[in-house]
């Protein structure tokens, strides 16, 4: 096979992939937005707030276990069965680990945060790790085969049966104990499909322990650290401003968050094993990321700045009267998911390439800048200054993560600065034009926000197009854009050619 045959074959994969996973977070997201307007209509705040607090020391323990073992069993060489049935043993050690962990230390959660009602969530929600560690390890095949639709029907699958539980009990329960419940709900649908889609049965075994763990100890050093980083502004608005202000951050992290999240998130998991197959080969590998990273960088600044601008009228319109001192938050911590968005997508050819160890790096030097600043912040400006820190301390690690990459992984700064660029003033330009549409002009809050998206859909690819000519044409996904269409209204004007 030519060069050029193979770098098409490659290409097609993380397309196709990447495809995939968007639509299969997008769908799950879908149903889990739709689930959290219906809850944040049908809860308080304080019962996020709860939920909240529980979910950082569950998610902590969790981070803590995490061995890496869907990661481990992608690299070359790990397809035997011995190694399928020792990432399953260690995933099943795991959960039972966490499980008697939550138990012992739920009564000593609640002192810290003033919430007495934690401790009886936190044992409740310890049924859940038990349940995921029993999870089928053959599902790993579906992404490591590059089998990317069979990932897609298990996801969807099991969030929608999860999706009709959770508002069911929501609209009967009334309180937290819905979402409690929901989370042991999700996690046994999970494991059933998991057995229900995949015909491997696992069977208990370490034989490959020591091959696994070599992978997973920096992983997991690093996962650490990322889970800190997500819940440190949490915690100190919880141990700031209480449990009802917690919640209220919660839900506006979530729903800022969310849009580029669910869209770099899949990414990932497509690249990773994409990335991995070239890993030995420079040029490929560089080609292939920053196709991968500018456009997540388009997609990622088109999403967050759209939001900071629509976030008043959507705030009201989808959570209800109640959220409204949410708004601010929305909007700061909107623009911060762009940026850790392209720092998530610049971990992935530090993994490939096996340099684990710097992303664990980067990962504490995130959580170092950020306690200090989410202090100072949250103690002057409450929920906005929590949110202003989170999004300086992720404008601040971003070049960081690219110098990382560029030294241990060849990928030269200047390329990926490019690709940067020209979505970032796109999405500035946006923000400034859509600022100006306010109820006040249009006469109405839904009508404002329909003009502002409608506005925003038109502006931001023009704007991009406009930059990239200025900018001469140069490599990246506009140009992979232009192909494509290219290439398509080619084969329509002349389909015996196809």
């Amino acid at each position: 096979m030519s060069d050029k045959s193979k770098n098409g074959s490659m290409t097609g994969h993380l397309v196709r992939g990447s495809a995939w996973m968007i639509a299969g977070r997008w769908g799950m997201r879908a149903i889990g937005l739709f689930s959290t307007i219906i809850l944040a209509r049908l809860l308080a705040p304080d019962d996020f707030g709860v939920i909240a607090i529980a979910m950082i020391v569950v998610g902590l323990l969790e981070t803590i276990a995490y061995a890496g073992v869907d990661l481990a069993l992608m690299r070359p060489g790990a397809d035997t069965r011995e190694h399928y049935d020792t990432a399953w043993t260690i995933q099943l050690i795991q959960g039972a680990l966490i499980a008697g962990t939550l138990l012992l230390i739920a009564p000593w959660v609640s002192p810290f945060f003033s919430e007495p009602r934690a401790t009886a969530v936190i044992q409740a929600i310890a049924l859940r790790p038990l349940i995921v560690g029993c999870q089928n390890i053959g599902v790993v095949a579906f992404r490591k085969e590059l089998d990317f639709a069979k990932d897609f029907r298990f996801s969807i699958y099991s969030k929608l049966l999860n999706f009709t539980i959770v508002v069911g009990l929501a609209f009967w329960l009334r309180s937290y104990w819905a979402l409690v419940a929901g989370m042991a709900s999700s996690s046994l649908i999970e494991v059933i499909l998991s057995y229900v889609m995949h015909p491997y049965r696992p069977h208990l075994c370490l034989q490959r322990r020591h091959e696994i763990w070599g992978f997973s100890q920096w992983l997991i050093i690093s996962r650490v650290g990322a889970f800190l980083n997500r819940k440190t502004d949490e915690m100190v608005v919880g141990r700031l401003l209480g449990t009802s202000a917690m919640g209220g951050y919660h839900v506006a992290n979530e729903l800022a968050t969310m849009p580029s999240s669910e869209l770099v998130m899949p990414l990932r998991r497509a690249m990773f094993p994409t990335l991995a197959k070239v890993a030995e080969q420079p040029a490929e590998l560089e080609r292939l990321f920053c196709l991968s990273f500018s456009a997540i960088a388009l997609i990622c600044f088109s999403v967050a700045c759209g939001l900071m601008s629509i976030a008043p009228e959507l705030v009201p319109i989808l959570l209800g009267e109640k959220w409204l001192s949410a708004i601010a938050a929305v909007r700061w911590l909107a623009v911060h998911a762009a940026f850790g968005s392209l720092v998530l997508t610049l971990e992935m050819p530090l993994w490939v390439t096996g340099r684990t160890r710097l992303t664990a790096a980067q990962t504490w030097l995130d959580l170092a800048l950020l306690i200090p600043t989410a202090y100072f912040a949250a103690t002057a400006w409450g929920l906005e200054g929590a949110a202003l820190a989170r999004l300086a301390v992720s404008v601040a690690i971003l070049p960081v993560m690219i110098g990382f990459v560029s030294s241990a992984c060849g990928i030269r700064a200047s390329r990926m600065y490019g690709d940067l660029w020209r979505p970032v003033f796109a999405g500035l330009i946006m923000f400034a034009v859509l600022s100006q549409i306010t109820p006040e002009v249009i006469g109405s809050i839904a009508l404002t926000l329909l003009v502002k998206i409608l506005a925003g859909i038109v502006l931001y690819p023009a704007s991009v197009l406009i930059l990239w000519q200025l900018a001469g044409r140069p490599n990246g996904i506009e140009r992979e854009a232009a192909r494509l269409i290219s290439a398509r209204l080619a084969q329509r004007r002349n389909p015996t050619q196809s």
